[in-house]
C-alpha cells in the first residue's frame, strides 16, 4: 500500500559552467530560446517571437497550479488517491505526472543550454532523483510501501518541479513562481472570504470546534504554512512597494482567518526580519537604517492596533489558550514508541498499524508528527538517511538565494515542523521549491556581465 496519507488535526558567480573543450556549444533549432543580456537574466525568453517557449510557460504554471491547489479531498473525487484500496498508479498526484510529463516534453524538444551557476544546481537535483529513487526501491525491498507515497509525490515530486523550473529561461522561472505567489493570495484572499460567510469553498470532511479557513489549501494549518512561506518571498517580487505591502497584509489576515496560532505568531516575527534584513535599494547605508527604524517601530504600532481589532471581533480566540488538546496531542504522540518493538522502530511497520495502535493505545485520532510518521513507516536508519537528503536539499537550492528566500523557508520549515506536513503527500516542499528557484534571480537588476553570456550546452 502506497497511501501513507495521515488526518490532520489542527556566488551568483561569472563562472562560465561546463566548457565545450573550447569549441562553441551546439546550435539548437528555431525553437531554442533567443539569448539576450536583458536584466531578466543572460536567456531571456521573447515573449512575441518564440511560440514554443509561450507554450512551455503555460503548461508549466498549468501543472504547477494543478499539484499545488488541487487537494487530496478533490483528487480522491477523480481516483483513489488517498483512500484504501485502488491501483498503484492512482497513489500519487495527477499534478505530479504532468510536471513530470512537460519536463520531459521541453527536454526532448531542444539542448539542454544552462548558464552559470545553474549548472551546478541542476546537477545537484539530478543527484537527488537518484537519491530519492533508490530510497524508494529499498523501501519496496523491504515491504514497507506505506512510505512510498509521500517521498515520491512530495519530494521526488519537488526535485522534478525545479528541474522543470531551470530547464527554462530566468524570465519564465520568475513568472512561473510569481503566479504561484498570487494564487496563494487569492487563496488568502478566499480565506477571509470564508471566514466572513462561514463556508468553505473547498470541501473539508474533519470535523473541528471552531471554524477555520481553508482558501484553496487542503486544511486550515496548510492555508497558515502557505501563507507564512509567501510572506517571505513577496519581497522578492518586481511589484510596487504599495502592493507587495498590501499582498503581505492579505497574507498575514490570510494566516488569522486560518487560526493556525504557530504559523501566525512565526509570520508576525518574520515580517520584522525581513523589515530589518531586506536591504533597501536607492538609499545610503546611514539613511537606510534610519527608514528601517522608523518602518520597524510603525510596524509595532500597527500590529498593535490590528491585534485589538481582531481580538475585538473573535479572529484571535484560539489564542486564549495556547496549550489545548491539538497542541497536546504532539506531545502525547511520543508515547507510541512505548507500544511498538524495536523491530518496527529499526525497519519500519504498515501505515495502517500505526494508525490503530495510535487510536488504541495513545488514545488520540491522528499522527500529529513527521518525525513519527517517517520513523515508523522508514525505519530509524532509513529515517536518518531521508533526513540527511531533504536537509541537504534545501540547503543547496538556498545557496545564493536572498535574505528573503532563506528567511521565508526557515520560517516554513519551522511551522510545518510543528504537525505532519512533511511525512504526507503535501505540496509544501514542491511550494517551496518553485518559490525559491523561481525568484532567487528575480531582483537581480543592471547590465549581465560579458563573461556571464558564456553558456555552457548540455545536451539532455
Amino acid at each position: 500500500m502506497v497511501n501513507a496519507s495521515f488526518p490532520r488535526a489542527g556566488d551568483r558567480g561569472d563562472e562560465p559552467g561546463v566548457k565545450d573543450g573550447g569549441r562553441k556549444p551546439r546550435q539548437g533549432k528555431s525553437m531554442s530560446y533567443p539569448i539576450s543580456a536583458s536584466p531578466a537574466g543572460p536567456a531571456s525568453i521573447d515573449l512575441r517571437e518564440n511560440a514554443l517557449g509561450i507554450l512551455f510557460l503555460f503548461m508549466t504554471v498549468g501543472a504547477f497550479a494543478f499539484r499545488l491547489f488541487v487537494t487530496p479531498d478533490l483528487m480522491n473525487m477523480l481516483m483513489d488517491y488517498t483512500s484504501e484500496g485502488g491501483p498503484f498508479y492512482a497513489k500519487f498526484h495527477l499534478g505530479t505526472y504532468a510536471m513530470g510529463a512537460t519536463l520531459a516534453i521541453i527536454l526532448a524538444s531542444r539542448p539542454l543550454i544552462l548558464t552559470g551557476e545553474d549548472v551546478g544546481l541542476f546537477r545537484s537535483l539530478v543527484r537527488y532523483v537518484a537519491v530519492l529513487t533508490g530510497l524508494a526501491v529499498y523501501l519496496v525491498l523491504i515491504g514497507q510501501l506505506s512510505a512510498i507515497g509521500f517521498v515520491i509525490d512530495t519530494y521526488l515530486a519537488a526535485v522534478v518541479a525545479g528541474a522543470l523550473l531551470l530547464v527554462q529561461t530566468e524570465q519564465v522561472r520568475r513568472i512561473a513562481a510569481t503566479s504561484v505567489l498570487c494564487i496563494m493570495i487569492a487563496g488568502a484572499i478566499i480565506a477571509i472570504g470564508e471566514v466572513t460567510v462561514g463556508h468553505r469553498l473547498m470541501p473539508f470532511t474533519e470535523s473541528e470546534t471552531a471554524f477555520r479557513a481553508t482558501g484553496l489549501s487542503s486544511h486550515p494549518l496548510s492555508l497558515g504554512a502557505h501563507c507564512a512561506v509567501a510572506i517571505g518571498f513577496v519581497p522578492l517580487t518586481r511589484w510596487r512597494i504599495w502592493v507587495k505591502i498590501a499582498a503581505i497584509f492579505v497574507l498575514f489576515i490570510g494566516c488569522v482567518a486560518a487560526g493556525a496560532r504557530l504559523a501566525l505568531m512565526l509570520s508576525t516575527v518574520e515580517i520584522l526580519l525581513l523589515l530589518l534584513f531586506v536591504r533597501w535599494p536607492k538609499l545610503s547605508p546611514r539613511h537606510e537604517r534610519q527608514a528601517k527604524l522608523i518602518a520597524f517601530f510603525a510596524t509595532i504600532f500597527v500590529g498593535s492596533v490590528l491585534a485589538v481589532l481582531l481580538l475585538s471581533v473573535g479572529l484571535l480566540s484560539r489564542f486564549s489558550s495556547v496549550v489545548d488538546d491539538n497542541s497536546m496531542a504532539r506531545v502525547r504522540i511520543y508515547e507510541v514508541f512505548n507500544h511498538v518493538s524495536w523491530n518496527d522502530i529499526l525497519f519500519g511497520m504498515n501505515s495502517a498499524d500505526l494508525l490503530r495502535i495510535v487510536n488504541e493505545k495513545v488514545g488520540l485520532p491522528f499522527i500529529e508528527s513527521a518525525p513519527v510518521i517517517i520513523i515508523m513507516l522508514q525505519g530509524l536508519p532509513a529515517a536518518i538517511f531521508f533526513t540527511i537528503v531533504v536537509a541537504r536539499y534545501i540547503l543547496r537550492i538556498l545557496r545564493g538565494a536572498p535574505i528573503a528566500a532563506k528567511i521565508g523557508a526557515a520560517t516554513f520549515i519551522l511551522v510545518d515542523l510543528s504537525n505532519n506536513a512533511l511525512a504526507n503527500k503535501t505540496p509544501d516542499i514542491i511550494l517551496l521549491t518553485i518559490l525559491i528557484i523561481g525568484l532567487r534571480g528575480a531582483i537581480r537588476s543592471g547590465p549581465v556581465p560579458a563573461k556571464g553570456l558564456q553558456r555552457a550546452a548540455l545536451r539532455a
